[in-house]
């Protein structure tokens, strides 16, 4: 029940249902389609490994999952449920692949496309803040699919949450939009802001010179983004465009870095999908007309992306091979993560007057077995490596060792280039198998 201290409107108090009587809704064949990170729906998820077993042939499908919950471990619910992720996490990977979880492989921008045609959702569940006294709740810092299945679906269901941030943009709907309430009050999921290693900060002072001021930038997630903004403290005028709003881009707002005054696409706004990070960032976020979220089918979208001033879009990958291909979804055929945006973002920012897309990695990782130095600069990917970014839309690859500008470069060029920013112990092997291959 709602405690009576929230004073919520009609057209809210008289929709409010329990978990239980919302589970009923729910009927064989439907297809279910849940919002993501900091407002995914946990009442939803909590019990369904136990409601679900009265259930036939339902579909769930979701993306970037918080929490390891009992119906991602529970074996033979999928005689049940079908559950798929669009983008795996550290928590549920494990289970991908073992008649629990199924991943799908898409871009972000089409997600939502990719559902109309495929698995339109008959009901949506996600999450809302509180009303406002005008009767208007908001999805939260979250919009990548949301909004648009929202208006999709044949039935919306959201929880409640009072402690989710009231945002602008495309998250904001009138209480009538929604069918039912259930209210889920808790402490919002958060990560904290991975400290830049040494070799993050290198990589970050690299990377420094390719961000002209008024630049509007997207940072991926993770050490290397992080050093990215520590190292951005010098520059005027940023302006954001990114899937993913993170610490570190609050950090530079209010540090007087980013203004947007130089945007071209959405001017003096800072555009995210979703913002995932500390409650900080949830605080800053909360009824700030500076941000805005929408939907990835416009902010990653590359001919949009491509209307921002100078737009420069800096992710990070597990393995690059000496052409150009680069994989950032996973290890060999061990799947850990998703393309999400990263094809999106790299390629929007090429089509920006004087923009750039970068893809920033460490030249070496550490083999957990063996203990062993491995170069991830490569002849070639790993068998069963995804390619996420194709070497026919590859632009710029950083480490700690330099710069490689690949786009419109021969192959021959390429493997020189990305040679010369290998780790040097594996340079002489790189080049002598990249002359065997004919590479050189």
């Amino acid at each position: 029940m709602t405690p009576k201290k929230y004073n919520l409107p009609d057209s809210v108090s008289h929709k409010i249902i329990e978990l239980d009587d919302a589970y009923k809704l729910i009927k064989d064949g439907d297809t279910i389609t849940t919002s993501m990170a900091v407002c995914e729906p946990r009442g939803f998820y909590s019990q369904l490994h136990e409601a679900s077993k009265n259930w036939t042939g339902v579909g769930v499908l979701g993306a970037n999952p918080m929490q390891n919950y009992p119906c991602f471990q529970t074996p033979d619910l999928n005689k049940h449920i079908n559950l798929r992720v669009m983008f795996l996490t550290p928590e549920v990977r494990a289970h991908q692949g073992r008649e629990l979880i199924h991943y799908v492989p898409q871009h972000l921008s089409q997600w939502v496309r990719n559902m109309r045609l495929t698995d339109p959702p008959d009901i949506f569940w996600g999450s809302c803040s509180l009303p406002d006294k005008r009767g208007f709740i908001s999805l939260g810092p979250g919009a990548c699919y949301e909004p648009e299945v929202l208006r999709m679906a044949k039935q919306v269901i959201l929880e409640i949450n009072p402690k989710l941030p009231f945002t602008s943009g495309g998250t904001i709907f009138d209480t009538s939009d929604t069918d039912y309430f259930i209210f889920n009050e808790y402490k919002l999921p958060t990560i904290g802001s991975k400290q830049p290693s040494s070799t993050d900060l290198q990589i970050a002072e690299h990377i420094n010179p390719l961000i002209a001021d008024g630049s509007t930038i997207q940072l991926g997630i993770g050490g290397i983004p992080n050093a990215v903004a520590l190292t951005l403290k010098n520059k005027k005028d940023l302006g954001v465009h990114t899937e993913m709003m993170n610490d570190a881009m609050a950090d530079l707002y209010e540090q007087g870095v980013i203004t947007s005054r130089r945007k071209t696409y959405f001017p003096n706004k800072i555009i995210a999908t979703f913002a995932l990070g500390s409650q900080r960032l949830y605080d800053f976020v909360n009824c700030n007309p500076v941000v805005e979220f929408y939907p990835a089918s416009i902010v990653n979208d590359p001919y949009r992306m491509g209307r921002n001033y100078k737009m420069t879009s800096i992710n990070t990958a597990v393995e690059i091979d000496i052409t150009g291909q680069v994989c950032s979804e996973s290890i060999g055929h061990k799947e850990l993560s998703g393309v999400g945006g990263a094809m999106d973002t790299h390629i929007g920012a090429q089509r920006s007057a004087g923009g750039r897309g970068i893809i920033a990695i460490h030249s070496t990782g550490i083999d957990k077995n063996t203990k062993q130095k491995y170069s991830k600069i490569v002849l070639e990917l790993h068998p069963g490596a995804k390619v996420s970014i194709g070497r026919n839309d590859i632009d710029t690859i950083v480490t700690e060792f330099g710069i490689a500008e690949l786009r419109g470069k021969s192959v021959a060029e390429r493997a020189r280039s990305l040679i010369k920013i290998a780790d040097p112990e594996f340079r002489e092997e790189l080049l002598f198998e990249a002359k065997h291959h004919s590479y050189i």
